[in-house]
């Protein structure tokens, strides 16, 4: 395994966690590690899309770049953080608390950009 899929399977193993996952810009999967229940290419797909879109209405309105936003949804949480090339989208369940997670979270995002700099 390389560091950035042990990055990634590491913050599935925090409780609450369903997956998560590093994408570069244009949609392909870097590194992945995903409940069995939930369908990979929905989550990749959803994160390109509302990663363009949110950079891209950001920017025409003036207010600068995305770095995090999180998304609430009646059946989970989504944490999506824009590293340098590159996505890293973490899925919560329902009940998790993303706030108590967000230290882990911003750590695995520090890993990554390390080692995708000496890769």
């Amino acid at each position: 395994m390389n560091k950035i899929h042990d990055a990634v399977a590491d913050l599935h193993r925090l409780p609450g966690v369903k997956g998560a996952a590093v994408l570069t810009t244009d949609g392909m999967v870097a590194a992945q590690s995903f409940d069995k229940t939930l369908n990979s290419e929905v989550v990749v797909g959803l994160t390109s899309y509302l990663m363009m879109t949110t950079k891209r209405t950001l920017a025409e309105g003036g207010l600068g770049a995305c770095s995090q936003f999180v998304l609430h949804a009646t059946n989970g949480k989504a944490v999506f953080l824009t590293l340098e090339d590159s996505y890293l989208v973490v899925l919560f369940d329902q009940f998790a608390d993303v706030s108590q997670a967000s230290k882990e979270v911003q750590e695995t995002a520090l890993r990554i950009r390390r080692a995708s700099r000496l890769g």
